[in-house]
């Protein structure tokens, strides 16, 4: 039965359109095609590889940035009857390099890391070409297309996997929100990219009075600490308020680097009963991409490492873990310019910490407590 399904899904392009059975047709099909990859943006008129390098850069050069937001997975329980045990929550983030075309379609450069199914970092990268389409008098627009990605996964050993996926999204010239089907693992996921026209900001420097221009942040403030227990089958930790304090030093007008400390406190319980607590402290480093959606206000995304110890770990009786871990980290926020000298920044900070632990009746388990930091700070700029 399958067989059949593949085999007609395969004739249903030369059934819906007998022209492309002839050979004009075929040549027809693949030149469209041909106008949606990078080559076609390109006015070379050296080779393919040429066209298509040159067309990458134009879309960098004159693409507007944007700030990607991964947003949900949806696992169908027609595929995942133990869907509840699937990370829905694909918090993480990346950078966009948004350009239109002369028909008024979306071309698109982005990377993005996030927490997949998991719980554990998955890096995405790629091309993306989205017709569109106005709706009505209304600012929305209808897109639809497709993207050429590139990732890479633990539970496949980190191979670089091709990705060619359908893309579908709705929204306005500077937020708009997508959704694409994975066929073979079966899951809808869906992110939002915020645009902005920062080529006025970036293609200059920025002028002497702006408020962005000091290269020295320090930084402190609090947040929430959300959790999502993974690794040992009927544990769960608590989400509790966390502080933050850290340092900020950008290298160029785009690029910083930031050095932070986050620590909150956290209950340990096994199937409803309280097992132990701890604090989790932990120590980043992250490069960061910063660009202006206006002249008080800059976005950010960013990609490090972290340190994390289980400071003050108290375990009931029979139970034992590691207290220190190695992880990437994730960071997408925002900073708003109150003045020179005074901003506010904040955002989310997402890390994938384990701990190989044993519970008393001696079977091993990894504690995967996934902080995800919604943070807010006040820095002193100089």
């Amino acid at each position: 039965m399958k067989t059949k399904t593949k085999a007609l899904l395969a004739l249903l392009p030369l059934v819906a359109f007998p022209s492309i059975a002839s050979s004009s047709g075929w040549d027809s099909f693949w030149s469209a095609i041909g106008e949606t990859l990078p080559a076609s943006v390109s006015d070379s008129d050296e080779g393919y590889f040429s066209k298509t390098w040159d067309g990458l850069k134009t879309i960098m050069r004159d693409g507007n940035t944007g700030l990607l937001v991964p947003a949900y997975t949806i696992h169908p329980a027609w595929d995942y009857p133990n869907r509840r045990q699937e990370n829905g929550y694909t918090w993480g983030g990346g950078i966009s390099s948004n350009y239109i075309d002369a028909r008024g379609n979306r071309r698109i450069l982005y990377a993005m890391a996030f927490s997949d199914s998991h719980n554990i970092i998955e890096p995405f990268m790629g091309y993306a070409w989205l017709a569109r389409w106005k709706l009505g008098a209304s600012p929305l627009h209808l897109e639809t297309g497709y993207t050429l990605g590139l990732t890479a996964r633990a539970d496949y050993r980190w191979v670089p996997i091709p990705a060619p996926l359908p893309l579908l999204g709705v929204g306005t010239d500077n937020l708009t929100f997508y959704g694409t089907y994975v066929p073979g693992a079966n899951i809808f996921f869906f992110f939002g990219n915020l645009v902005f026209s920062d080529k006025s900001f970036s293609n200059s420097e920025l002028p002497e009075e702006s408020r962005f221009n000091n290269r020295v942040m320090l930084y402190g403030g609090g947040g929430w600490q959300k959790t999502d227990m993974n690794g040992l089958g009927g544990a769960s930790v608590s989400s509790n308020p966390a502080w933050t304090a850290g340092a900020r030093v950008f290298l160029t007008k785009n690029w910083a680097i930031d050095a932070n400390v986050i620590q909150s406190k956290h209950n340990l319980k096994y199937f409803g009963q309280k097992i132990g607590s701890y604090k989790l402290t932990g120590y980043s480093l992250a490069l960061q991409y910063h660009f202006l959606a206006s002249k008080d206000v800059s976005l950010y995304a960013g990609i490090g490492a972290g340190f994390f110890r289980l400071n003050n770990l108290q375990q009931n009786p029979g139970w034992h873990s590691r207290k220190n871990a190695f992880s990437p980290v994730i960071q997408i926020g925002a900073t708003f310019a109150l003045t020179k000298h005074i901003q506010l920044t904040g955002g989310l900070d997402m890390a994938f910490p384990r701990y190989k632990g044993r519970n008393p009746y001696g079977e091993t388990y990894s504690l995967r407590p996934s902080p995800a930091t919604f943070k807010a700070a006040i820095g002193i700029t100089f």
